[in-house]
């Protein structure tokens, strides 16, 4: 079947790859927990999980193959402002049954895996309805007190470090294909660096700076490409006072094109990465510096990106 969902970009629908489904999650993803005072029962609490994976509204078309890869879930409304939906799970029955399994055979790379397994632990106090207590329930919020926002940079930052083996700005970790597909889709921009007949073309990544160590090992993947700003990045002094976004650039366009054609962006992106890549082979030709080459270049790069509509 046709994917039609996504806003003038069609592809057939794919079944995704369990590797992919963990790099937009690294990218696009969150475990989610909520509290609400009910006021009933014996600890006056209510508890509630969600798995949750965000997009703007023109890329939902991932949605329904998140959908038929956990075989659960649904696609909702994220936030009417920024224009996202959300494709989440939030039956405790199916995080059980199929998130967890997931995520336990293809942990997220990011600090987010962090988050996973106090999320994992508070599923599990509730399959055993101890959250229904009150010493059930303050354990819970024991571990809620260190999860998500309220986790040291310290502690992130070392996850990383030692999950991705990073010891002399180096990293041992092989990341894995899809993985990089799914990260990519979420998280790359192609970008197009314009000023009179000076093209310059690169593929960017932003991360907050404690999970350098992921950028690390993209930089290792591509062969090629470097952080920003530049440190000691083994060094966690160093690392918590560079800038807080840390971000790999590449611009070797042979490698990124060689990558992306064969493991193509997931969501609506694949549409930037085609103008992006037609802008490169442009230049190669050294259209760039004819008058109607720049202008079809400058107008292919005013429809990119934020302002394709």
């Amino acid at each position: 079947t046709m994917n039609m969902i996504n806003r003038n970009f069609t592809k057939p629908n794919q079944n995704l790859i369990p590797w992919q489904v963990t790099g937009l999650t690294d990218g696009e993803g969150s475990f989610v927990y909520s509290i609400t005072n009910t006021g009933k029962g014996s600890t006056g609490q209510k508890l509630s999980l969600e798995f949750k994976v965000t997009q703007k509204t023109h890329s939902e078309g991932v949605f329904y193959e998140l959908k038929e890869y956990f075989g659960c879930g649904n696609v909702v409304i994220d936030n009417r402002k920024t224009d996202t939906k959300k494709f989440h799970i939030n039956s405790l029955k199916h995080i059980l049954e199929k998130v967890i399994p997931h995520f336990d055979e293809y942990p997220c790379l990011t600090s987010k895996e962090f988050n996973y397994k106090d999320w994992k632990e508070i599923c599990l106090i509730m399959s055993k309805k101890e959250h229904l207590n009150i010493s059930g329930m303050e354990e819970v919020n024991q571990i809620v007190s260190l999860m998500n926002k309220n986790r040291s940079f310290e502690d992130k930052y070392n996850h990383c470090k030692s999950f991705l083996g990073l010891s002399d700005n180096e990293v041992n970790f092989n990341l894995p294909n899809h993985w990089v597909q799914g990260f990519l889709t979420g998280e790359g921009l192609f970008y197009l660096y314009l000023n009179g007949t000076v093209i310059n073309p690169s593929l960017e990544l932003g991360q907050n700076s404690h999970d350098v160590a992921i950028l690390i090992a993209l930089k290792k993947f591509f062969n090629g490409g470097y952080i920003k700003p530049k440190y000691k990045f083994n060094d966690l002094e160093e690392c918590k006072s560079s800038r807080s976004l840390n971000r790999f650039i590449l611009r070797n366009t042979e490698t990124i094109i060689q990558f992306v054609d064969q493991y193509p962006m997931l969501t609506r992106k694949h549409l930037d990465y085609v103008d992006w890549k037609k802008v490169v082979e442009l230049k190669i030709k050294g259209l760039h510096k004819t008058e109607e080459g720049l202008a079809l270049i400058n107008e292919i790069v005013s429809k990119m990106n934020s302002k394709r509509d």
